[in-house]
């Protein structure tokens, strides 16, 4: 239930976002979001504990639909360049593929690379660094901010750091499907 509702606050965030509702507003629910996104994970890590864990699975799934909407959101409303989304679709793609082929999930990672990249404080710091690229994005939408100058520089930067988080623990997860 917890999966379903966070794609109702997506379309949501979306919509308040295309309108350039109230930062006020937007902010929030995008906080609110990656909030849910915690709970949703432990309810997740306790399906677990049980085949077939199809709790953990959707949990994925969902976190991706997330992802994608917002990169492609950005990417759509030319804040972001195309390769960027290109970027984190293709990590994504192979790392869920090799993972989930064999598997795995974050808590079966055996090796040290593995075990770090799937932490839960770099999950916590990857979840945070999202949630504020996201907002930041956000914010630039909404409050009308023109695609350049030092706001889009910010952007960029914080968007460079994700993408580079995402890579490297991307590099752990091939890592430690194809050992």
């Amino acid at each position: 239930m917890v999966s379903l509702f966070r794609l109702v606050v997506l379309a949501l965030v979306i919509y308040l976002v295309l309108v350039k509702y109230s930062a006020t507003v937007v902010i929030p629910l995008i906080v609110f979001l990656f909030l849910l996104d915690w709970v949703d994970g432990y309810l997740a890590a306790q399906d677990e504990k049980a085949p077939p864990r199809y709790g953990a699975y959707l949990d994925i799934a969902i976190d991706r639909i997330i992802e994608y909407a917002f990169w492609l959101l950005f990417t759509l409303l030319s804040i972001l360049p195309w390769f960027v989304i290109a970027i984190v679709f293709a990590r994504n793609t192979v790392a869920d593929y090799l993972v989930t082929r064999k598997g795995m999930t974050f808590s079966s990672m055996k090796s040290g690379f593995g075990r770090i990249a799937s932490s839960h404080i770099i999950r916590g710091a990857y979840a945070v660094l999202k949630a504020v690229n996201f907002a930041y994005l956000a914010l630039i939408v909404v409050l009308g901010l023109p695609p350049s100058g030092w706001p889009i520089l910010v952007a960029y930067g914080l968007t460079t750091v994700v993408v580079a988080f995402s890579l490297i623990r991307g590099a752990a997860e091939i890592h430690e499907a194809l050992r």
